[in-house]
C-alpha cells in the first residue's frame, strides 16, 4: 500500500479534477522511491512512519510536480538528506 494516497497528494498540491491523476500517481511512486533511496531502506521498515518521512514524501511529490521542467535534483536530494538524516541507514 502506498504511503501517500492520490487524494492526499492532490490535497497537498491543491489540485482539483482528474486530468493530472496519472501524472500525480507516477510522481507518488517516484517520490517514494527517491525517499527510500535517500533513507537506504524501504518505508515499510518504519511502523509507524515518522511524520518527518511522510512530509519528505509529500515535499518530493510537490517539488517534482511544481518544477517538472526545471527541477534541481541535486538541491532536492541535499534537502532530503538533511531532513531524513536521523533515519538514514549507513548503507543498503
Amino acid at each position: 500500500m502506498a504511503v501517500i494516497t492520490l487524494a492526499e497528494a492532490k490535497t497537498y498540491l491543491r489540485v482539483d479534477g482528474t486530468i493530472e491523476d496519472d501524472l500525480i500517481t507516477k510522481l507518488i511512486g517516484s517520490a517514494t522511491a527517491t525517499v527510500e533511496n535517500v533513507l537506504r531502506q524501504p518505508l515499510s521498515a518504519f511502523d509507524p512512519l515518522p511524520d518527518d518521512i511522510h512530509t519528505a514524501v509529500l515535499y518530493t511529490i510537490a517539488y517534482l510536480y511544481e518544477y517538472r521542467e526545471t527541477a534541481d535534483f541535486d538541491a532536492m536530494i541535499k534537502f532530503l538528506r538533511t531532513i531524513l538524516a536521523p533515519y538514514r541507514k549507513e548503507e543498503f
